[in-house]
């Protein structure tokens, strides 16, 4: 019976349960097939998976290693295994995980175990009997079985924990490397102007990088193309593919010029 004991708690802990990174994942691409994205570098090997510290400057530095997030997965549970998020990430071809856990509490219960219980008693009996026939003795054996059961309770602390993993793909080198914004309300205010975007990531040794393009950043200008928003200096990035052109942008509230040699991609 103590093998019983023992393996029941296994068994109800693991069971079959789905895997959370997958349950619990949501997606940042709105439902592209990155394979399909020619600017994207598929792999086929395992995802790599790091610790991450600090969920703001991890992307940060993701995405300045040339790394786009294509989802994530958030949930809080008891001890989530590794390899439940490599499975996820296989699933959405990232090449690199980010985990993150935090123990949040710990939560007691006691399982209920019922066993089987079986009684069994034995009586003798023996004696002399008398009658006209003459005299004689007997003997014999009675056996006598109950059933029933009998329920204990094992307890049991699970430690749970926020769990949190991004997934990323690798970049191939970017014509001209940098991850924007339009403008916000309050930036619009104080620059008094509705029109250009900020940076807010310049991809290592990407054109941008070379050219010294910071974080913080608002470009203006890219060669003869005033920058609008988001969408008008996508097509100028397009429409200026390995050219060498000139760039304006403000920093720190003062205008600058830089001369930048875009690559030639898609």
């Amino acid at each position: 019976m103590k093998y019983l004991t023992i393996i029941l708690p296994i068994l109800l802990f693991s069971g079959c349960a789905p895997n959370p990174f997958s349950k619990f994942y949501y997606d940042q691409t709105g439902g592209v097939d990155i394979t399909e994205i020619p600017t994207i570098e598929l792999s086929e090997d395992t995802p790599q998976v790091y610790r991450g510290n600090n969920v703001e400057n991890d992307i940060q530095v993701m995405l300045e290693r040339g790394y786009t997030m294509v989802g994530y997965s958030s949930f809080n549970s008891g001890n989530a295994k590794m390899r439940q998020a490599i499975s996820q990430g296989k699933s959405v071809h990232a090449e690199t995980i980010v985990m993150y856990s935090q123990y949040t509490n710990t939560a007691s219960g006691a399982i209920p175990l019922t066993l089987p219980e079986t009684e069994t008693t034995t009586t003798n009996t023996s004696g002399s009997v008398y009658g006209s026939g003459g005299y004689g003795t007997y003997s014999g054996t009675e056996t006598t079985t109950t059933y029933g059961s009998s329920t204990t309770y094992i307890p049991y602390n699970v430690n749970r924990y926020d769990y949190l993993a991004t997934y990323w793909v690798k970049i191939k080198p970017p014509i001209f490397g940098v991850h924007y914004r339009d403008l916000n309300t309050s930036e619009r205010q104080a620059l008094e102007t509705n029109k250009g975007i900020v940076i807010t990531a310049v991809v290592n040794n990407s054109p941008a990088f070379l050219s010294d393009i910071l974080k913080g950043d608002i470009l203006k200008q890219f060669g003869s193309v005033e920058i609008i928003n988001s969408e008008s200096f996508q097509k100028a990035i397009q429409q200026y593919k390995g050219d060498t052109i000139q760039i304006e942008f403000l920093r720190k509230g003062q205008s600058r010029k830089a001369s930048v040699t875009l690559r030639d991609g898609q």
